[in-house]
């Protein structure tokens, strides 16, 4: 192969100006493997051909700040995804006398906290006093939600008894 050649392959294979592909040729007595090597040494390889490999280790490129906030809201409305069929899964149950009146999702019940606080607790606690029981149900749901449930429900039975006793001595 002819000189010429040599240095437009290198050129071709280094990304370097003719002089460099020229002075590389000629320092490693014109093999073309130790011109890039010694290029490469020399660190001035301007780019990476694309069929080549090397070790030479890439930074990772940098997201725009939209896709990491995009990616952001992604993985927050996944997780309050992740959230609301977990409490979908638990269920409160009202029950009167041993039968379930009625039940309800977690969910609802949540909600219904949030837009109407004021009507719900007071609507309970009534119900307490009526003799209602609640328990919840459903996936991971401890013995001690239900146990501290069932201890509302006797001191409601408590207050009403102290209350009819009282109304009984006068």
């Amino acid at each position: 192969m002819e000189h010429f050649e040599l240095v437009e392959k290198l050129r071709q294979k280094a990304n370097v100006t003719y002089e460099e592909a020229k002075n590389a040729l000629e320092q490693s007595d014109w093999d073309l493997l130790d011109a890039l090597v010694l290029l490469e040494g020399a660190g001035k390889i301007n780019q990476e051909p694309s069929d080549s490999f090397t070790t030479k280790k890439e930074p990772a490129p940098e997201r725009p700040a939209e896709q990491d906030l995009r990616g952001s809201f992604t993985r927050f409305f996944a997780y309050i995804a992740e959230l609301i069929n977990k409490a979908n899964a638990i269920n409160l149950d009202v029950c009167k006398n041993g039968k379930t009146s009625f039940s309800m999702p977690l969910t609802v019940l949540i909600l219904l906290l949030i837009f109407m606080f004021w009507w719900v607790v007071p609507l309970m606690v009534v119900g307490l006093f009526l003799g209602f029981r609640y328990s919840f149900r459903g996936h991971k749901v401890t013995s001690a939600v239900n146990k501290a449930m069932d201890k509302a429900a006797q001191t409601a039975e408590t207050i009403k008894t102290n209350i009819n006793k009282n109304d009984g001595q006068q």
